[in-house]
């Protein structure tokens, strides 16, 4: 066993060398818990069970010389915490009406990677980083009455957490990488303006062979209802989406009470 006794440079740009326009999967799991009210404890409400269909890309950069490039479809439902079924209807609180559950359904992420060295210490087999990226901006509900319900306020506040291990290619037992979310209520949760409940997203991501390794009720939605999810495009010039435009682009279909995610097929 390598006892690690020089420090290790990794180049961050080396995973898109490697990988360059190839098409990759992660699965990722975990829970979602909320907070109804600010002094409340935090109870899971819903099991959470995403992927990401991934292309990454190494490019010519005028800033840098060249650059990674990440083009996503990422696709979480949320799921009963028992079963694990798909939920495609929720209800808040007893005697409250139930709202159609929207998922993550982001037809296209994606965005550049700057290059970055990173230094694993000597006798480290991998280096654990932590980011914490905090979130303040006006909500983009926020002003017009029709979104009133669906928005918790004039300004979203929040907080993203993201937990990578860099490692040295000899390591084994490396934990894998986290996604966590501090946020307000999502706007289909329809809990009325400037309701106080906060929700916390843990997940632990995995990077799989196929696209048959994803979560099977997972495979079993996009086969049927979003079969794009299964592939990235190698470029686009469509612009990111996020939960909140996905509801603003569908929110006739979510007042009919359509079930989601809404088929999309090309």
């Amino acid at each position: 066993m390598s006892d690690y006794a020089q420090p290790y440079t990794v180049d961050n740009l080396d995973f898109y060398r490697t990988h360059h326009g190839q098409q990759l999967y992660y699965r990722w799991e975990g829970t979602v818990s909320w907070r109804p009210e600010p002094n409340a404890p935090l109870e899971p409400i819903f099991a959470i069970a995403g992927m990401n269909a991934t292309k990454a890309f190494i490019r010519p950069d005028q800033e840098y010389g060249e650059a990674g490039h990440r083009i996503n479809r990422e696709l979480g439902l949320y799921c009963d915490l028992k079963t694990g079924e798909v939920l495609t209807r929720w209800q808040p609180f007893p005697g409250w009406e139930s709202v159609p559950v929207v998922p993550i359904a982001n037809r296209i992420v994606q965005g550049r990677v700057k290059p970055r060295k990173i230094e694993i210490p000597a006798g480290e087999p991998y280096l654990k980083t932590v980011l914490e990226i905090p979130l303040a901006y006006p909500h983009p509900l926020a002003g017009n009455p029709i979104y009133r319900d669906h928005c918790p306020g004039d300004t979203f506040e929040g907080t993203e957490y993201f937990t990578t291990y860099t490692r040295r290619p000899e390591a084994k037992n490396v934990p894998p990488p986290t996604w966590g979310r501090d946020c307000p209520w999502l706007p289909w949760m329809k809990l009325g303006y400037q309701h106080p409940a906060r929700l916390r997203f843990d997940t632990t991501i995995e990077r799989v062979e196929r696209f048959e390794d994803l979560n099977p009720k997972l495979i079993q939605v996009i086969r049927d209802r979003v079969p794009i999810y299964q592939t990235t495009p190698d470029q686009t010039d469509e612009p990111n989406v996020t939960s909140t435009t996905y509801l603003k682009q569908h929110f006739a279909a979510y007042q009919r009470g359509a079930t989601f995610p809404i088929p999309e097929y090309e």
